[in-house]
């Protein structure tokens, strides 16, 4: 079946320009979007590429089948590409199945438009092999296609809308008022991807396995280090029972566990008295946080050997001297001096205290 197909190259007698030629070739010699095209119907969509109206009825009849496109606002509303039934042997046949078609889409169009129907003042666009004929049938506002590119006079545009919308959609043209594009090239011609989640999800995997088998060496290295530690300790125990019927072993053991308890008697009083001091200022801390108003933020409190200090801002001056005295009544502390404050901007205090 012969398809009508553009082809565009760039001339070289004219830089900065493209040339856009017609020619009918088989559809087995035409790129995979087109006949992709033809077959599921997105020809409509090139079809009314190539008008000059926002709201028109677009017809594009050739020999094989015909599509329809009812446009408005320059969205097509309404597609239709249907071929032509097997009653329809002539072109008065052809052209009598592509009124009663336009009629059925038309009724719908103003069945679910009502206040906004199409009547037959509305701009016709006939195109295809049978488009003279049939445009002398219809009772709409028939108008020429408009001359968008530049091609011979012999040549009849109208045979050719289709290739005449898909170099504008090329050429990326801003004369047609179509405000939808589509691509049809089946999706095994489409670039694919580059699968940066793929790969990262192997990285990820071999990361994982590496880490996996390290934990598993480290985790059998553990295993033979503990069983080679109970081993020792067997071979100790066995040897201190061997000796347990001396007295010297007796007296040695003695020692021993003498001097483990004076070293643990040594630590303990440390250990006492910094866990009572912990105590003591983990109670003050409480006590000072407890006692914050809610409209002081606290920025540091620090501990030393001169006592608490504690540094924060408050809206005034106000609220600073409640929080001492709230500090003072606590009895926690034996004194509470402001050891700083200034207003560093306007309703910010900043302040610092000194505990004791």
């Amino acid at each position: 079946m012969a398809t009508n197909q553009h082809i565009r190259r760039r001339d070289d007698n004219l830089p900065g320009r493209t040339t856009t030629k017609y020619c009918r070739c088989h559809d087995r010699d035409v790129t995979p979007g087109w006949p992709a095209a033809r077959r599921h119907g997105y020809q409509a969509f090139v079809v009314a590429r190539v008008t000059d109206e926002r709201d028109a009825i677009v017809i594009n009849a050739d020999s094989t089948g015909f599509d329809i496109v009812v446009m408005i606002g320059g969205i097509p509303e309404l597609l239709r590409s249907l071929p032509y039934t097997s009653e329809a042997g002539t072109p008065e046949e052809k052209i009598d199945e592509v009124k009663e078609e336009l009629e059925r889409t038309i009724s719908f169009y103003n069945s679910s438009h009502k206040g906004a129907e199409i009547t037959n003042r509305m701009a016709a666009f006939v195109s295809g092999e049978l488009g003279e004929q049939l445009a002398q049938t219809l009772d709409y506002r028939i108008k020429p296609l408009p001359r968008v590119l530049s091609y011979s006079d012999s040549l009849n545009i109208s045979e050719y809308a289709a290739n005449t919308g898909l170099a504008l959609r090329q050429a990326k043209s801003e004369l047609s008022p179509v405000r939808v594009s589509l691509s049809v090239t089946p999706e095994v011609f489409l670039p694919k991807p580059f699968p940066v989640m793929q790969l990262a999800s192997w990285a990820f995997i071999a990361l994982a396995a590496i880490v996996v088998i390290l934990f598993g060496i480290r985790t059998v290295q553990t295993y033979l280090d503990t069983t080679m530690l109970q081993i020792r300790i067997s071979s100790a125990e066995n040897q201190m029972i061997a000796r347990q019927g001396t007295a010297t072993s007796v007296k040695q053991i003695q020692a021993q566990i003498d001097a483990a308890n004076q070293t643990t008697a040594t630590f303990k009083t440390p250990l006492d008295t910094a866990k009572a001091q912990r105590e003591s200022v983990n109670d003050d801390l409480s006590t000072i946080t407890s006692l914050l108003p809610g409209i002081v933020d606290l920025n540091s409190i620090t501990y030393g050997t001169d006592g608490y200090f504690v540094t924060g801002t408050a809206p005034d001056e106000s609220t600073i001297v409640d929080y001492v005295r709230a500090l003072t009544n606590s009895a926690k502390f034996s004194q509470v001096l402001i050891s700083g404050m200034n207003e560093a901007e306007f309703n910010k205090w900043q302040f610092t205290l000194k505990l004791e």
